[in-house]
């Protein structure tokens, strides 16, 4: 009845086995493999023998204690068989219906098994591999699991006392040197240079500790491992374990599984006892770590706000020998964290030295190779590779190595290392705008006369002097620097007026130090000086790198995938210049004693405007984006303007609208991503949309109203660029349709800018909307007599003469009217483009006139005849002499031609009456 819990409890045990120790099946199938193969000639013959017998005779019983020993594989079969049979039986007790078909199985098994035994006549007899039962299989393997586990556990019990007697002895300094370093924190608390030598050596220490503590801390994750083995062996056991039903096989496992336990859990105990010491002192250490991190901001913030000097007062100068000491003590302090102390990690720094050395050498080797090679490359190129790049090189080599195993850095090498990255600073941002300006002369940098008081003020404040005798001898570099200055010439820089300006602004600068070191404030003094020369060989790094990029992007071609590369480089240009800058002047401040505490602090925090952090990160990201996305609308709308152009299917009609819209979706994109970089919440856009609401509806109501009218206008492609529209009385040619405003210029060169508004809520006349083509008309009026037919004739000749004039539809003309003066006719033609309609009309006026005077026929113009019955007595009287003005010019009058009588009686309307000619009007326009 028990034989379901049994096979269940086979199959867990199966299933940690496989979990815990793969290998125990392959452990126990070799000795099986092994023992039975055949051992010898002999051998064989006997086991053919006993196998002929086994065929012939019935099955010997198992339990029969005189078996033969060359019987022993047949024995253990047999046993496996009578397992099978037994648990055929189980189950079939458990299960009748399956009864028959479980016997069946079994003769047909032992058929099989028969017939694969039987060898042939003649042929000797195959050794067959005895069956084993699977849970023997599985019961053995989780024996021999949890035996291998007691005896480690065993192990580790009788080694741990050896191992915790050792840890002492190696723990003791580390105690030690925790009070030390304590003693030393409270004597110099107020001291940051100590202090931060102090943090440096609690490094140290820990990271020593740790390595002491690493074999300890491996024994006991071992054992708890196996803890947990033994945990997984322990929640396979069945539940009914106490109920007395499981064989003492198994209740004998199950003790040693709880013994082994007890045991591992113990060794636990006392390893957890043993290193309890150690681990409570590295979280003190840490702690104190911490706290000291926290503080060394603030001290170094005072130690360069500090209080005036009062280097004249005798008091001052009282106990210099004592403060002299203690500079000594915090010199020999900060010795493990300035430099290397042992030959082990000297080897380190100098190996790391010329390993970042090789590569930046070869680098700089390669790309000399590539560009400076060639006799036709100027000398301020090979200035660049040969002084300006070796000197960076070492620079970086030397911060390369500054750093230590522990994350820090070595003070000493990391300024040294800064000090030669200033060097390359200052030879580099000289030969950039040499690139520029190759007429000047001045070969030697003209900042370099900049760099011995600040190569003097960094020595100062880097070594940890009295604050007297740093005054003093800061005071002597500054007057003699103010001395120097006189007495140098002047130097003639040509058109960089940059460099020019800085080494006028030098004496000034010079003298507001000398007020601050006399009255006490040589720190303020010193870091006044170094943020000039910073500052300064910073914006001539600036603009000779934006110079050298300007000239790099003037060889680059304008269309293709290289063009927009170009492109993408200006606009990390401007970035990567900024950052240069902002590095630069970051490095000068990292080198003072610190420098990185305080940029950490106060530059990499930022400032929190209410819930918002902003710092220079910050800003660069933001200002990143801004030439990316402003690179991505320009190079993503000249895409869009070359659609056409490579036979797209698309109406280029449809270009503004898309590169529009394309602009408006990145600086959107943008403005979210400022807003997120910011630290704001998209959500809360809810609560501005809301105050905006207010805002539109009582400020703003006319600058939306223009908004939503201009993507109406762009959207809905009423009006484009190009177009020629009439709105408010003004025609013009429409430039560029913004958001706001459309600019639209007259034809008289004048830029209207027209709000989007009245074109959507005023009458707009569009000239070119539907096409190019425009009709035109002309009206010409020639003299009653003329004839009709041939004046229609000539001005459709005309028409169809010109090449503007379109064929279809065809010019027509049309008789008029009838004026008062003339015959009227209209000539209407259509003309292929709106830009050459005034100059064909013009065109086509000339050739008629000219065509009418070639056939003598006037184009007449209104005229008057005025008829006087009877003159005023008045007007009778003789006209005065006319000598008093004689000197006077005047105008020769043309005689007036006398009409004859008939025509003078005769009435306009009157088809006989003789036509009129332009001297007629003339004349009846002078009297």
């Amino acid at each position: 009845m028990h034989a379901p819990k049994q096979l269940l409890f086979a199959l867990l045990l199966t299933l940690c086995c496989a979990l815990a120790s793969p290998a125990v099946y392959a452990a126990e199938t070799t000795p099986a493999a092994k023992q039975d193969a055949p051992k010898s000639d002999a051998g064989k013959a006997d086991a053919a023998k006993a196998d002929t017998a086994k065929s012939d005779a019935p099955k010997p019983d198992a339990a029969k204690p005189d078996t033969p020993k060359a019987d022993a594989p047949k024995a253990d079969t047999a046993k496996s068989d009578a397992g099978k049979t037994d648990a055929k039986k189980d189950s079939a007790k458990a299960d009748k219906q399956d009864k028959s078909s479980a016997k069946a199985d079994a003769k047909a098994d032992a058929k099989t098994d028969e017939k694969a035994v039987e060898p042939k006549d003649g042929e000797a007899p195959i050794p067959t591999l005895p069956l084993r039962d699977p849970w023997e299989m599985v019961w053995s393997g989780q024996k021999t699991l949890l035996d291998e586990i007691t005896q480690k556990a065993t192990v580790m019990g009788d080694t741990f006392v050896q191992r915790s007697t050792n840890l002492s002895e190696k723990v003791q300094p580390f105690m030690e040197e925790a009070r030390r370093l304590l003693v030393l924190l409270n004597t110099y608390k107020n001291w940051p240079n100590p202090v931060e030598a102090v943090s440096r050596r609690i490094t140290s220490t820990v990271l020593d500790l740790r390595k002491v503590l690493d074999p300890v801390m491996g024994a006991r994750t071992e054992v708890q491992a196996l803890l947990e083995r033994v945990g997984y062996l322990a929640d396979s056991m069945p539940e009914d374990l106490h109920d007395g039903s499981l064989s003492p096989e198994m209740q004998e496992y199950a003790k040693t599984l709880v013994l082994t336990r007890l045991r591992l859990t113990a060794v636990m105990a006392q390893y957890d006892s043993a290193l309890a010491p150690a681990l409570a002192l590295i979280k003190r250490l840490e702690k104190m770590q911490e706290e000291i991190n926290a503080q060394i901001p603030l001290l170094w913030k005072n130690y360069y706000l500090q209080s005036p000097v009062p280097w004249l007062s005798p008091d001052a100068w009282a106990d210099f020998g004592r403060q002299m000491h203690n500079s000594v003590q915090g010199m020999i302090l900060r010795l493990p964290v300035e430099i290397p102390v042992t030959a082990e990690r000297w080897g380190t720094a100098l190996l790391r030295f010329v390993v970042c050395l090789l590569l930046t050498g070869v680098l700089t080797t390669l790309l000399y190779r590539r560009w400076a090679s060639h006799d036709t490359v100027s000398g301020t190129v090979r200035h660049i590779f040969r002084v300006s790049l070796p000197w960076l090189c070492v620079g970086l080599a030397l911060l390369g190595s500054s750093l230590s195993a522990s994350g820090e850095f070595f003070r000493l090498f990391l300024a040294l290392g800064n000090l030669c990255l200033i060097v390359a600073q200052i030879h580099l941002a000289w030969d950039l705008r040499l690139l520029k300006y190759p007429e000047v002369q001045q070969q030697k940098p003209p900042f370099w006369i900049l760099i011995q008081p600040t190569l003097c003020s960094y020595v100062l404040l880097y070594l940890p002097l009295t604050k007297p005798l740093v005054l003093v001898i800061w005071l002597g570099i500054v007057i003699a620097s103010i001395v120097r200055q006189h007495r140098r010439p002047k130097l003639d820089l040509g058109p960089l007026h940059v460099e020019t300006s800085v080494l006028e602004c030098e004496p000034m600068v010079l003298w507001i130090c000398l007020v601050l070191t006399l009255g006490g404030l040589h720190i303020y003094s010193m870091v006044l000086y170094l943020l000039f020369v910073s500052c300064s060989l910073a914006l001539q790094l600036c603009l000779g790198g934006m110079a050298l990029v300007s000239s790099l992007n003037d060889r680059l071609p304008q269309e293709g995938v290289r063009a927009a590369l170009a492109h993408l480089a200006v606009a990390l240009s401007a970035p990567v210049v900024l950052v240069a800058a902002i590095v630069g002047v970051s490095q000068w401040v990292g080198t003072l004693p610190g420098g990185m505490y305080l940029l950490q602090h106060y530059v990499l925090r930022g400032v929190n405007v209410g819930a918002t952090q902003f710092n220079i990160v910050h800003l660069l990201l933001i200002i990143t984006m801004f030439y990316l996305t402003r690179t991505a609308v320009a190079m993503g709308s000249r895409f869009l303007a070359r659609l056409p152009k490579q036979g797209l299917a698309i109406d280029s009609t449809l270009i503004p609208p898309m590169q529009t819209a394309f602009t408006y979706a990145l600086w959107c994109c943008f403005g979210l991503f400022v807003l997120r970089a910011l630290g704001m919440e998209l959500s809360n856009l809810a609560m501005v949309a809301g105050g905006l609401s207010v805002g539109i509806g009582f400020g703003m109501q006319t600058i939306v109203n223009n908004f939503l009218s201009g993507l109406i206008l762009i959207f809905s492609r009423t009006l484009q660029a190009g177009d020629v529209v009439e709105v408010g009385g003004t025609q013009g040619r429409v430039r560029k349709i913004s958001v706001r405003a459309t600019m639209v210029e007259t034809f008289d060169n004048a830029l209207i800018i027209v709000p989007n508004s009245e074109f959507v809520a005023s009458r707009l006349i569009n000239w070119t909307r539907n096409s190019r083509t425009v009709r035109r008309e002309i009206k010409v009026g020639v003299a009653y007599g003329s004839d009709a037919d041939q004046v229609m004739k000539i001005l459709l000749a005309m028409a169809n003469a010109n090449s503007n004039v379109l064929k279809y539809p065809p010019p027509s003309v049309a008789f008029a009217d009838f004026g008062a003066s003339t015959l009227d006719f209209s000539l209407k033609f259509w003309v292929r483009d709106y830009d050459v309609a005034v100059s064909t009309a013009s065109d086509i006026r000339v050739e008629i006139e000219r065509e009418f005077r070639e056939q003598h026929i006037d184009i007449a113009f209104p005229q008057l005849d005025v008829n006087i019955k009877e003159l005023p007595p008045s007007a009778k009287a003789p006209l005065p002499s006319a000598e008093p003005r004689a000197s006077k010019r005047r105008a020769p009058r043309r005689p007036r031609r006398v009409l004859p009588a008939a025509a003078k009686s005769s009435k306009p309307g009157d088809k006989n009456a003789p036509a009129a000619t332009p001297d007629d009007g003339d004349d009846d326009e002078n009297s």
